[in-house]
């Protein structure tokens, strides 16, 4: 049976406690050397060719504890991870979103070298931000997955408690806000971009964003996923259909999931796995992971319970303001590139300053790399002062 969903009939809390800082704490520091050499570790070749000789900085990396709201209306905590380049000024912010993740540990405020990304563009003379999400980090509310309100709002209340840490550090910031993201890390990148200008431009005013690899049409991607009978990462498909169970209160998986994965799945999803070890515990095998009448349904467009909150959470149905530039291999293997191609003619058929750059024979893996790549020296030419331009 269908459980009965929350009522949105809740009253919001105080926006003025949205964003407070209730803790904060010095977790590293790395001198300019060390992060060269880390640099190098990271990709032999690839990462190298943006750090070659332009890390310049040290980095401090603080741990914040913040007030957000969770997809229930109410204030919950929430952690993320800053970095602060040593002996830089006029400092412009880039909000980096990280990808797909189930263990609450392996998140940057744990451990830094979790946002990595972060670290570089702090070497690189950026203030970086990085929030864990809801349901990782401190939080031990279930992670609510591709929940376009609730992933906007833990990045733009990370974004005031950045600012306010800024000011109790007495950082001179610009103004300037870049906003970058892959995979879940490019959906929340462009739901936070469609919440700020749709209701906080009197708060912050986006200077460029780059959504990466991201599932922004979830029906579409739903409906390429599941056409075929096979799907090699069934935990992404597995950690949405739950984190929309507890987001809209379906008690009953088996809706969704055959057994034995139906009474698995809250399990697997606990908060203690990566998506790693969740894939070993589920088929690739489509017809052995869900229900007939699920699928059938799913795939006649007939569906009731998911394809409707699909459509409600997805994110190509405004026009940007800010500049865009979309990344996506056309070999991606996990998140169909039929998203980017649909936001790119959606998009710019309105106005929109959106551009589409296609990571050849790119796969999931592979197109991160060449994507960041790119990205970098296209946010140098916003802020010439600030990052330094690729040779």
């Amino acid at each position: 049976m269908i459980g009965c969903e929350r009522s949105s009939d809740v009253i919001a809390p105080l926006e003025s406690e949205l964003g407070k800082i209730i803790d904060y704490e010095k977790v590293a520091s790395y001198d300019s050397g060390l992060l060269k050499t880390l640099a190098a570790e990271y990709d032999n070749v690839s990462i190298s060719k943006i750090t070659a000789g332009k890390i310049i900085h040290g980095v401090e990396v603080y741990k914040l504890i913040y007030n957000t709201v969770g997809y229930d209306n109410k204030i919950e905590l929430a952690s993320g991870v800053v970095f602060i380049p040593v002996g830089a000024n006029n400092l412009s912010t880039i909000s980096i979103q990280h990808g797909t993740q189930a263990n609450r540990n392996r998140v940057g405020s744990i451990n830094p070298l979790f946002a990595f990304e972060g670290l570089i563009a702090a070497a690189l003379g950026y203030y970086a931000c990085e929030p864990d999400y809801l349901g990782l980090g401190i939080s031990e509310t279930a992670h609510p997955y591709h929940h376009y309100k609730t992933s906007a709002n833990t990045v733009i209340d990370f974004l005031r408690a950045a600012k306010e840490f800024a000011n109790i550090r007495n950082l001179k910031l610009n103004g300037k806000l870049f906003l970058a993201g892959y995979s879940e890390g490019g959906y929340v990148t462009m739901a936070a971009q469609k919440e700020i200008e749709l209701n906080y431009k009197h708060e912050f005013s986006i200077t460029a964003s780059a959504p990466m690899a991201g599932a922004y049409d979830l029906e579409l991607t739903a409906g390429k996923i599941l056409e075929n009978d096979n799907y090699p990462q069934p935990a992404f498909l597995a950690y949405l259909i739950y984190a929309y169970s507890k987001i809209y209160n379906w008690n009953d998986l088996n809706y969704f999931f055959n057994e034995p994965y139906a009474s698995a799945i809250s399990q697997l999803f606990d908060g203690t796995k990566n998506t790693g070890k969740i894939n070993e515990s589920l088929p690739t095998d489509l017809k052995a992971l869900l229900t007939p009448e699920f699928l059938t349904s799913i795939r006649n467009k007939t569906e009731k319970r998911l394809l409707p909150r699909l459509k409600e959470n997805s994110l190509i149905n405004w026009t940007p303001s800010a500049p865009m530039r979309l990344y996506h291999g056309n070999k991606d293997d996990f998140v169909p590139v039929e998203n980017s191609y649909m936001a790119y003619d959606y998009f710019t058929a309105r106005g929109a300053d959106v551009e589409l750059i296609i990571i050849p024979n790119g796969t999931h893996y592979t197109s991160a790399i060449p994507a960041i790549l790119d990205l970098i020296p296209w946010f140098d030419s916003f802020n010439q002062s600030q990052f330094y331009v690729l040779n």
